[in-house]
């Protein structure tokens, strides 16, 4: 079943925005450590089940250690729905220190050094 779903994904994908996207596995990481300077994919937020969310729509919360930003569409593994369009969500470190932020009610802690 998960299969089928994601070739079916990846198809809708492929026609939303081309093959090099459709491909991309986008993880989750609750830590981090990371130099000022620094970026990495952190997260793949995701619309409702099978749909990518509006660009308009991504939430991300001001931080103090870094920035968020949208990145490119792939694909997540969502405890809710399974195999699911997303678009990766990519920290900045800008300043050093710890901090612990919540992205769609998940915990991310990043750590940055000088």
């Amino acid at each position: 079943m998960k299969l089928i779903t994601l070739i079916l994904i990846m198809a809708s994908l492929t026609q939303i925005a081309g093959p090099a996207s459709a491909q991309t596995d986008i993880k989750y990481l609750e830590s981090l450590s990371l130099k000022v300077g620094q970026s990495a994919v952190i997260y793949g937020y995701r619309g409702d089940c099978g749909q990518l969310p509006a660009r308009n729509a991504v939430a991300l919360p001001p931080l103090a250690t870094g920035t968020l930003t949208v990145g490119k569409q792939g694909i997540k593994d969502s405890g809710r729905c399974g195999l699911t369009p997303a678009v990766e969500i990519i920290f900045t470190a800008t300043a050093p220190g710890r901090e612990s932020f919540e992205v769609q009610g998940d915990k991310i802690t990043v750590r940055v050094k000088k």
